[in-house]
């Protein structure tokens, strides 16, 4: 008989960041008790009880969880910029992979599933087409290599751990003026700057608000391993790019071809690594939203709160 988890009680640990803030706020909506922790993010989301938590701390993180008693954890908190940590490796294995093992043990200790956010980046991008769950990772910077590395200690904590790929996370930051792929393209071309896209780098972006509902279905399922959780697409930033100007008619012409090649990015980054949505939409029995839907979405939902 399949097994369903009725979480009462979630833990978003990395409530303050783009995603964490939409988990923390479709959980509060659907009646949960909801813990957001904070690192660097002073303002946490309405309603929710907030904690300061430094996941690199372990006897902090099993403190901060033992506190609240979640049923749930989702670890959203992660060092993603990916230049960074190829230049401080260092801090990127202890915050990606040593904070990953300190919420999984703390997980352990309270007795609630987590599941870990990680990225499309575990792949080389050779393939040229969109990766399965079961397919081999081969990272090829610091920061893919920590968020395998937090992977793998998230599964071997726990068979009812989950984890959760996506690819290009974007939406309205209603807690910060941190800015993602989207509202930066948006941003500069309302200011009438030019953007330089690449062509030869393709990914499967993912629209936040979505893919909040998304994570919060599979903790209510009986789901566990590992799904990807992107938007359904698999285009390039360059076309993206267009299909953003297009939506909130900006001026296209602004925007510039580039390849990465003549970039000055410090980590390699897989020229293909667009995600196969299938087994979580299934899963889930729905759609993935695409990326024109979330634009759509995005534009009829600025400035609300």
């Amino acid at each position: 008989m399949d097994i369903h988890y009725f979480v009462r009680r979630i833990a978003v640990v990395g409530a303050g960041g783009l995603l964490g803030q939409y988990v923390a706020a479709k959980a509060l909506g659907k009646g949960y008790q909801v813990l957001g922790t904070f690192h660097d993010t002073s303002i946490p989301p309405s309603g929710i009880e907030a904690a300061r938590l430094d996941i690199t701390d372990a006897d902090e993180a099993r403190q901060v969880l033992r506190g609240f008693g979640p049923e749930a954890v989702i670890l959203a908190s992660a060092l993603t910029n990916v230049d960074f940590c190829e230049r401080n490796p260092s801090k990127a294995w202890a915050v990606n992979a040593e904070g990953t093992l300190n919420i999984a043990q703390a997980c352990d200790l309270v007795g609630a599933r987590l599941l870990y956010l990680s990225t499309d980046y575990v792949f080389n991008g050779e393939k040229g087409s969109p990766y399965l769950e079961f397919e081999s990772p081969d990272p090829l910077s610091i920061y893919a290599r920590t968020k395998l590395e937090g992977e793998r200690l998230t599964m071997d904590a726990s068979t009812k751990n989950v984890v959760c790929r996506v690819s290009v996370l974007y939406g309205w930051n209603r807690l910060s003026q941190k800015q993602n792929f989207v509202t930066w393209v948006i941003d500069s071309l309302r200011k009438g700057k030019e953007v330089q896209l690449f062509r030869d780098q393709t990914v499967s972006p993912t629209y936040v608000p979505h893919c909040a509902d998304v994570l919060l279905g599979l903790l209510e399922s009986n789901a566990r391993g590992i799904f990807h959780t992107s938007g359904p697409d698999c285009a390039s930033r360059y076309d993206i790019g267009m299909k953003i100007a297009e939506v909130f008619q900006l001026d296209a012409s602004l925007i510039k071809s580039a390849m990465t090649d003549e970039s000055k990015l410090v980590a390699r980054r897989p020229a293909c690594s667009c995600l196969d949505v299938g087994k979580a939409e299934g899963e889930l029995n729905m759609k993935m939203l695409s990326v024109e839907e979330g634009l759509r979405d995005m534009r009829s939902t600025e400035g609300k709160k």
